[in-house]
């Protein structure tokens, strides 16, 4: 043990005589640039800013790359403010962002020798986003680019990065003892040692890998060098986690005592950085760390915490409408540059209309099919993205069950553990049915967001759960006459006339004031026709053309190559009809 303190003393005294002098000079330098800027704004000057900014205040970065107008720079000022810009977009974990960016720099990169470096840097940043999103083998494609690329081209001052992205990617695969080899690679070739950002990840993820091989002094000692740049550096993330990890392997020798500053240092940390799941994490840490003390009162409080944490999540994400799911999916861009493309069309067929009668017709037979070719590309993107929007749901719903609903559970078992320990029952039961309540939320919410009943009773009895659900949870009354053949629609199809239905009853509830709520469903020949009405407060249609959630309604019915039709009076309720075709073939 004794030669294990030795070691952390000599990094820690080591890196405190070299990192303040490193924060200094940057924290002067980040002083001198923002002078700089306030008296030219230059775009270099602002990007260079951003750019130091981006770990330590990525609010400022935000601002001041928001200040450079990328269309004025120059070819080497737009490669740098993209660098910087899928940088930031990572950090703030905007991961598809990032990726579109950063593949639309290497394309610029590509062939320009002057650029490997970047090129390189930048193949390492796209696996590293790739293998966060457990996209393995495009990660690994990613890394190995970049490690060719320095090897062919003779960066052996750049190769320490190559074995720092596989050494990460080892460790993500489960493969811990390879990625520590990696890593003391990449810490044997790094020549740079002031570059102390890369020092600190590079010593994190050392202490961490040697963390998960149980191997719990060297990990402390990995640990303990990183933490020491970071408290200095102001990384405040990179702070939280490193704290985390040593408490972690501080628990499991039972230095109980010496884990519980470090814990509690992290929630002041997380003041001013909130993340539901840090708090959780340094909860769950500091309740088992009172637990080995057998102080027991604060390990209930702990756990308390956890769940309250946990129960404050789903009520955040309650009040966040599955609307703003769609809405993140929803893109009108490809709509407008085929309305702008048919726009053109139709000119340049006024320009040659007098050349010939032939030639006028063959313009406009050209334009109808191009225009038909639009209305078939605008449902297409309009299909894909109400698909993305179900499969998001359908992510979300088994995160939500699988996840949530898991953990609540295991919360609840763990607390019944103290249950001998506790005087306060009664407050205790009350806790534990706060917790039963939160997992049935949890299964509300999951049900709401992909019913089961659709995929395993078909539609029918999908929109009687639905309606059955609403009686039960409200005072409106719902006369239902439905009729539907099994099998009619195909089950993408059926989910959409589901969702329409379940808008319609949404609207009713939250803005209607309704009373009664009637619905028929019928096939006549070649169609069915879907009739809602209410008797609740209506609206001016006037004024409501896409609100109320009638835009999500008409796409959806556009889809089905349906037809929508509405009628309202302010004071006496709605009434929506829709013909959905039948689809053959």
């Amino acid at each position: 043990m004794s030669k294990y303190i030795n070691r952390i003393l000599l990094g820690v005294i080591a890196l405190t005589v070299i990192t303040p002098l490193f924060i200094f000079g940057q924290s002067l330098k980040i002083d001198s640039l923002k002078q700089t800027y306030a008296q030219n704004s230059q775009p270099s000057t602002a990007i260079e800013l951003a750019e130091i900014l981006t770990l330590s205040n990525t609010d400022s970065a935000i601002y001041f790359l928001k200040q450079v107008e990328k269309n004025s720079l120059s070819e080497e000022g737009r490669i740098q403010f993209d660098k910087v810009k899928g940088r930031l977009l990572t950090v703030t974990n905007q991961y598809d962002s990032a990726v579109l960016v950063y593949t639309d720099l290497l394309r610029i990169l590509e062939g320009k020798s002057e650029y490997l470096k970047l090129e390189a840097d930048i193949l390492d940043n796209v696996g590293g986003i790739y293998l966060t999103l457990r996209e393995n083998d495009q990660s690994l494609d990613f890394i190995n680019r970049a490690k060719k690329i320095r090897e062919v081209n003779g960066l052996k001052s750049e190769i320490h990065k190559s074995y720092y992205s596989l050494g990460n990617f080892l460790f993500r695969t489960g493969k811990s003892r390879e990625a520590v080899n990696n890593y003391r690679k990449g810490l044997s070739l790094l020549t740079n040692k002031t570059d102390t950002s890369f020092l600190a990840n590079l010593n994190y993820m050392m202490g961490t890998a040697y963390n998960i091989l149980k191997q719990n002094d060297s990990s402390l000692y990995f640990l303990q060098k990183a933490k020491v740049m970071y408290d200095q550096t102001h990384q405040v993330i990179s702070q939280i986690n490193t704290a985390n990890s040593m408490a972690q392997a501080m628990i499991s020798e039972q230095r109980f005592s010496e884990a519980i500053p470090l814990l509690e240092n992290n929630i002041k940390l997380l003041e001013s950085n909130g993340d539901w799941q840090k708090y959780m994490a340094a909860y769950s840490q500091l309740s088992k760390a009172y637990e080995g003390l057998e102080d027991y009162k604060n390990a209930l409080a702990y756990q308390k915490l956890r769940y309250d944490t946990v129960v404050g999540f789903l009520a955040k994400q309650r009040t966040q409408s599955v609307a703003k799911i769609t809405e993140d999916y929803r893109t009108d861009k490809q709509l407008d540059e085929a309305e702008e493309v048919a726009f053109y069309a139709t000119q340049r067929a006024k320009i040659f209309g007098g050349i010939a009668v032939g030639l006028i017709m063959l313009l406009i037979i050209s334009y109808l099919l191009f225009s038909r070719t639009i209305q078939r590309k605008k449902l297409e993107n309009l299909r894909a993205m109400i698909l993305g929007e179900e499969n998001e749901r359908k992510r979300v719903a088994k995160d939500l069950h699988d996840g949530i609903g898991v953990l609540l559970t295991s919360v609840k078992m763990r607390l019944s553990n103290f249950e001998d320990k506790i005087e306060d029952k009664v407050a205790f039961q009350s806790s534990l049915g706060q917790i039963d309540n939160a997992c049935s939320e949890v299964r509300r919410i999951s049900h709401n967001m992909v019913p089961a009943s659709l995929s395993k009773l078909g539609l029918e009895e999908a929109m009687l759960d639905l309606f059955d659900n609403v009686t039960a949870s409200t005072q409106i009354e719902i006369q239902e006459k439905l009729s539907y053949e099994e099998g009619d629609f195909e089950e993408s199809s059926e989910v959409l006339i589901y969702r329409v239905i379940q808008e319609l009853v949404n609207n009713t509830l939250k803005y209607a004031k309704a009373s009664s709520i009637q619905v028929k469903m019928g096939k006549l020949k070649e169609e069915y026709i879907i009739e809602y009405k209410d008797n609740g407060i209506g609206f001016d249609k006037t004024k409501v053309k896409n609100g109320l959630g009638l835009k999500s309604i008409a796409s959806r019915i556009d889809i089905l190559k349906g037809k929508l039709t509405f009628d309202s009076i302010e004071g006496k309720g709605v009434s929506f009809k829709i013909n959905i075709p039948l689809q053959h073939g």
